[in-house]
């Protein structure tokens, strides 16, 4: 039978993070290669993916999963289809809930982690960056704060309104915690908002994932335990 151990390809500080979750929450064998972003001092990509995870594929980015031999050594990018592939793989007894669990609730979450969270916090970060300027009109600030109060107001409503058990899918994570911890850490740690005094749901969630077994394990695998995404310019554009 052929090998099915796949490859995944991490970058430091970056949304491969919850890959690497994921991985240690489903239990499985896998290959782990380490890349480091190019310095603040590159002349031309600061920050931007290294040569050597340029060198795996077409897209170039983190995050990257080969699939094994018996998947035919597939190269997978982008995130949610990395992490589809794992759970749909690998996740024999269900526990990610894609197979009987509540699929369209999950798909959602995923959704509302890729496109308003993940536009709100990259808007944020291009801000930051000074790759983007705040319009002088009415709405020109609408993506500078409200825009993510708008967003966690509703994240706070879906895991309190939702299954019980401390996870946005319950007792146990689900592919939407996998997903939303990237953006969620992020506003944390830049401090997009002050998520233990406005958003306590939130800061507990956070709190509940950090302390899994996985996660720390996967903290502990690469970089000396380091996870900060501090690291990237902070503007006064607010």
């Amino acid at each position: 039978m052929a090998d099915n151990k796949p490859t995944f390809h991490h970058l430091n500080n970056s949304q491969s993070q919850r890959i690497l979750w994921l991985l240690e929450e489903l239990g499985i064998e896998y290959n782990l290669v380490t890349h480091i972003r190019n310095p603040p001092s590159h002349p031309t990509a600061p920050f931007r993916s290294p040569p050597s995870l340029q060198a795996t594929g077409p897209y170039g980015k983190a995050p990257v999963l080969i699939t094994g031999a018996a998947d035919g050594n597939r190269y997978i990018a982008e995130t949610s289809a990395i992490a589809t592939y794992l759970i749909r793989t690998f996740d024999k007894e269900d526990k990610f809930g894609l197979k009987n669990g509540d699929w369209i609730r999950d798909e959602m979450l995923v959704s509302i982690a890729q496109t308003s969270l993940g536009k709100a916090t990259t808007t944020l970060l291009m801000l930051d960056f000074g790759l983007l300027r705040n319009g002088t009109g009415p709405g020109g600030k609408q993506f500078d704060g409200p825009e993510i109060r708008n967003i966690l107001k509703e994240l706070t409503r879906e895991l309190k309104d939702g299954p019980s058990g401390g996870f946005f899918m319950g007792k146990e994570p689900g592919r939407a915690d996998i997903m939303l911890e990237f953006g969620l850490t992020s506003i944390k740690q830049r401090r997009s908002a002050n998520l233990e005094k406005d958003f306590l749901e939130l800061g507990e969630w956070l709190q509940r994932v950090y302390a899994r077994p996985a996660w720390k394990r996967a903290i502990g695998k690469a970089f000396d335990g380091v996870y900060d995404l501090t690291t990237f310019p902070k503007g006064p554009h607010l």
